[in-house]
């Protein structure tokens, strides 16, 4: 589904014993903003009137609302008269105070703006109480970096609100066998984050798959196979299959408005269709941008979005499991087997191989899969789970060591952050394990846990907090 953009409000308030006119604060704003909503991809709505009454901001507050705005910028341009904030602070429940430095640090006060701020900051939080009113507060003109900073990841924040509270996940073949861990209320997470859930039977895939002209199919497997470093399939039919699937999910993630997908992968796929899929999950999240969660985790696929809202680069995040930890050099081995795009690999590249696991152990080898390591990069660890009521903000390091980790689509973490805060491995282990969080993790590169924290904030879904590690049974 094409993205919606964040619609951002502005006004400046002030009265007229101030110079905030003298000084242009509301057009050296506005012109600002205007730079900001080009470069940055949100709408503005500004006003540029001076508002320096109480009928003034009632009317700017009018204004505003028939603009169907998602987050008000309210600028104390000027010193200002509280009651200005009351019908401005309900235009919208998302609300920003602004203050600018003042033009000259002796003589007379010319604009009294950090004051103002502070002061519609008090009445927000005590003569409004009861309205529960969320704000957070910018200081520094538009132009400067002190503003920008945070200014941005609200911005980023609030547009990735806006996509999730429309977001739409093909669900394909249910939950992988076993995984009732990853139950999800459909209504539950409609209700929190306004996310919808689209059943299908895995059989519309593999129909659809089995009915493209050989010509295309043979083009695209082409590109695939030319992509990467090597192919070491055992059965050549097999990567024609899996490259049927590619393009199902490409052609049914474009009509049905999908913004990605959760696939169950296994066994009904193996059993109807003789391939393991992850090749396809992999390619459309380097080429398409698209996320795929395997073993059918809805939980995966809405975080998987939400990071690729959140990082905004072409190729998708991915999904992968804790699989190892180094207690001696700490670190963790985030794997899974062979889903991740690859985008992700160092310099050595994507090999397309027979999937790790499947079969293995049997006469039956099923392909196709990737196999690559993580280049070094920042990234952020996330996942959505309880129904979209709790989420996990986990930024690391990918780091390259010797010992490249098992075969498959893998990385090893390092140097955690939880919640922003650093944290050690066995902090993070205790918190995930005692906690009970769901084995699997979205993960996306590059670090955007402050945009986390603050999508958490806006939303009001809990944050998993942190458990401090002991050698005793310690139950909270």
């Amino acid at each position: 589904m094409a993205k919606v953009k964040l619609r951002v409000g502005y006004v400046g308030t002030s009265i007229a014993s101030y110079f905030a006119t003298e000084y242009h604060q509301r057009e050296r704003a506005i012109t600002g903003l205007e730079a900001l909503a080009e470069a940055w991809g949100f709408e503005l709505v500004a006003i540029a009137d001076e508002i320096m009454s109480v009928e003034a901001a009632e009317q700017a507050a009018e204004r505003l609302r028939a603009a169907h705005i998602d987050f008000l910028l309210v600028q104390t341009a000027g010193c200002s008269i509280g009651e200005q904030i009351l019908p401005l602070a309900r235009v919208v429940p998302r609300i920003g105070l602004w203050a600018t430095p003042e033009p000259h640090r002796d003589g007379d006060i010319k604009l009294h703006s950090f004051v103002s701020m502070s002061h519609f900051a008090s009445i927000l939080v005590q003569t409004l109480a009861s309205e529960h009113i969320p704000f957070k507060w910018f200081y520094g003109h538009v132009e400067t970096e002190e503003f920008q900073r945070p200014f941005g990841v609200t911005v980023r924040a609030l547009a990735a609100a806006k996509n999730m509270a429309q977001a739409r996940i093909g669900w394909f073949g249910g939950l992988a066998p076993g995984f009732i861990n990853l139950r999800f209320d459909t209504e539950r997470l409609r209700a929190k984050l306004g996310v919808e859930v689209v059943a299908h039977e895995l059989s519309e895939l593999i129909e659809r798959a089995k009915g493209y002209d050989s010509a295309p199919v043979a083009q695209t497997a082409r590109e695939i196979s030319s992509a990467a470093r090597a192919v070491r399939v055992s059965e050549s039919a097999a990567f024609d299959r899996v490259t049927r699937l590619y393009l199902a999910l490409r052609d049914t993630a474009r009509e049905q408005g999908y913004d990605a997908l959760a696939v169950s992968c296994w066994s009904e796929f193996q059993e109807a269709y003789r391939i393991a899929p992850c090749m396809a999950y992999s390619w459309m999240g380097s080429e398409d941008g698209i996320a795929v969660s395997c073993e059918g985790d809805v939980y995966g696929a809405i975080s998987m979005y939400l990071l690729n809202l959140l990082t905004g680069a072409h190729g998708s995040s991915t999904l992968l499991d804790m699989a190892v930890i180094d207690t001696i050099n700490p670190a963790a081995l985030m794997w899974h087997c062979g889903v991740s795009p690859r985008h992700f690999a160092n310099k050595d590249g994507i090999q397309w191989v027979d999937h790790v696991t499947l079969g293995r152990k049997s006469p039956n080898v099923y392909g196709v899969a990737g196999d690559q390591v993580f280049a070094a990069n920042p990234a952020t660890i996330s996942y959505i789970s309880r129904s979209g009521d709790q989420l996990l903000v986990v930024g690391a390091d990918i780091v390259e060591r010797e010992d490249p980790g098992y075969a498959g689509t893998r990385g090893w973490f390092t140097n955690f952050t939880l919640n922003h805060e650093p944290t050690s491995l066995h902090d993070l282990v205790h918190t995930l394990t005692s906690g009970g969080h769901p084995h699997h993790y979205a993960v996306g590169i590059g670090n955007v846990t402050g945009e986390l924290v603050e999508f958490a904030s806006w939303t009001g879904v809990q944050r998993i907090a942190k458990r401090t590690y002991t050698d005793y049974l310690e139950l909270p």
